[in-house]
């Protein structure tokens, strides 16, 4: 697999999977015991900066960890 074709995968699994995550913590109210996932509310509650913040952070960490496991040498070693 070529060089480009593992960056451009890292990159639109590491965008997706943020911008999902942040919908499910920001929409969904979950009780898991004596904590709770997510917010129950909406992006006009939860400020649309945020939102952009939140998605952006989850997918730059999950590329950090992409970059390691597809060997796309993003980031030096």
């Amino acid at each position: 697999m070529s060089l480009q074709l593992r960056r451009t995968i890292l990159a639109v699994i590491s965008i997706a999977v943020g911008v999902v995550l942040t919908w499910a913590i920001v929409y969904l109210r979950i009780p898991l015991g004596p904590v709770t996932f997510g917010f129950g509310t909406d992006v006009e509650h939860f400020a649309l900066s945020n939102v952009v913040l939140l998605a952006l952070s989850i997918a730059c960490t999950l590329g950090i960890w992409l970059d390691y496991f597809l060997d796309t040498k993003i980031l030096r070693s």
